[in-house]
């Protein structure tokens, strides 16, 4: 008799889950070459790839698609701008306006990092093959439940409201 596994139940998952965060809290700490002099933290690499995705950007823009606070992602764009990544520029319609672009080194990053990400998928449908469309809603909807119920238990433990993101758009 073939029978199936039965499916983990929530505990399961997000033991699962919690794995997988710590290991990217690893990843976030370990400098990585993306085709410029010098390696950029994964903080780093992922505002580079905010701000070359999203050409009318400002500060507070990378941060929400970051879900990050300003002051973080100010921090991040200053050293990214001290090391010539990005660069600021003034708004057209008025002075206080600045957006962001990428300078040459970091259009490589950016072009490097897109690499990486291409990468990373094809080793991901390696393991579990093609999904459908209803799988890959279940797994946004279920992405989605995992951050808001963290963005509900940071401002529980803080008392401080956080930027709410955009929901994941389907697949």
């Amino acid at each position: 008799m073939n029978m199936k596994p039965a499916a983990p139940e929530m505990p399961e998952l997000y033991r699962i889950w919690i794995r997988i965060w710590h290991k990217m809290n690893v990843m976030e700490n370990i400098p990585n070459n993306f085709g410029v002099n010098e390696s950029l933290t994964f903080s780093e690499i992922h505002a580079i790839q905010a701000i070359g995705n999203t050409p009318e950007n400002n500060v507070r823009i990378i941060a929400d698609i970051l879900g990050v606070t300003p002051s973080a992602a100010s921090q991040v764009v200053t050293r990214l701008t001290k090391r010539g990544l990005v660069r600021k520029v003034r708004g057209i319609r008025n002075e206080k306006e600045v957006s962001l672009e990428l300078t040459k080194n970091g259009r490589v990053a950016y072009r490097s990092h897109e690499e990486i990400h291409a990468q990373t998928y094809a080793r991901i449908v390696g393991q579990i093959g093609t999904l459908s469309a209803e799988e890959r809603a279940s797994m946004a909807r279920i992405f989605s439940a995992f951050e808001l119920v963290y963005e509900e238990r940071i401002e529980e433990l803080t008392q401080v409201s956080i930027p709410k993101i955009q929901p994941l758009k389907e697949i």
